[in-house]
């Protein structure tokens, strides 16, 4: 159904304040899941249905526990990942505008941190480079070669600026993101073929089976390996939990770099926004309009959600949004 963009603005802040928390993470928490929602992207307002995101009783403020001129590391403090991210990314900036590079990371988070496109777009917003890396020790993913999940769905996204918007590339190592199946599983719909195995390791097109069995990552073992450097990045590396499914110490890792410290901005921007001109005028396929840039889609999407003021919400998602906001 078509819903208006202050109702959703509305629900989804209610929403996230039924879950208990402040309106300081309130705001980021919707913010992030509506930078999705208003780009097409199942990173959205579906977050909040089913089980939610409750704040965990003994979250609190992340802290830095090791920090040098060009890298931190926090502890989240069991507090929601989209507000931990989001200080991530803002440390990371920070950083690299001081000292030409920032790697901050963070471990012991709880939840999803949702779009990770959100926080690369804050960095090169700034005119850095951006690179983000999530990872969980929530077990949705299959190795290739494999039908049993090892992997969580390790997102992993560029921001790159431009001289007009920023190249965004945000993807799932997996085939789908959890929460497409969630999406699909309330609007009773079946997946693509190819997307995952039920829990006896036979192929399903079933979002519901597929979540108690296991999704394929995208491109067989390239998506694989990429799942693989996403768990090491953003477990390993900022001593976050990698297998243990009994645990929620969950990690990311956002790297911000200027590009001064090789090159001038402006020599910078002008060659990549050269780059995408040469891309987008070759010959194109049978039956294609656009070649597209990465984070171009999101972006023609979004304009016209904000020149219409109103988006499409499936309605079952709808009526549990409403649910949860108490309406």
């Amino acid at each position: 159904m078509r819903v208006k963009l202050d109702e959703l603005k509305n629900l989804t802040q209610k929403a996230v304040l039924k879950y208990g928390y402040t309106d300081n993470e309130a705001e980021v928490i919707q913010e992030i899941l509506l930078y999705a929602q208003l780009r097409g992207n199942n990173q959205g307002v579906v977050k909040l249905i089913g089980k939610g995101i409750p704040k965990r009783e003994k979250a609190a403020s992340p802290k830095i526990v090791k920090e040098t001129p060009v890298s931190a590391l926090f502890d989240g403090n069991e507090t929601h990942a989209m507000v931990v991210m989001n200080q991530v990314a803002e440390t990371a900036i920070e950083k690299a505008k001081k000292s030409g590079i920032g790697i901050v990371g963070n471990f012991n988070t709880t939840e999803s941190t949702g779009a990770l496109g959100y926080y690369v777009s804050k960095v090169a917003k700034e005119g850095l480079i951006g690179i983000a890396y999530a990872s969980a020790p929530f077990q949705t993913t299959a190795p290739y070669g494999s039908t049993e999940a090892r992997f969580c769905t390790n997102p992993v996204a560029y921001g790159i600026p431009t001289e007009s918007d920023p190249i965004i590339l945000d993807m799932t190592t997996s085939a789908m993101a959890y929460y497409g199946l969630i999406e699909a599983k309330t609007a009773g719909k079946m997946v693509p073929d190819g997307t995952g195995y039920d829990k006896d390791g036979n192929p399903s097109q079933d979002p519901a089976e597929i979540m108690s069995g296991a999704l394929k990552t995208f491109g067989g073992h390239r998506g694989s390996g990429l799942a693989l450097i996403g768990q090491i990045f953003a477990g390993a590396l900022v001593q976050a939990e990698s297998f243990n499914s009994d645990s929620d110490n969950a990690g990311n890792l956002v790297m911000a770099i200027d590009p001064e410290i090789l090159t001038s901005k402006e020599t910078f921007t002008k060659e990549v926004s050269s780059i995408i001109e040469r891309v987008k005028s070759a010959r194109k396929a049978e039956g294609v309009s656009e070649i597209l840039i990465p984070g171009e889609r999101g972006n023609s999407f979004n304009a016209e959600i904000l020149a219409s003021g109103e988006i499409e919400v499936e309605d079952n998602l709808y009526s549990e949004l409403k649910k949860v906001a108490g309406e």
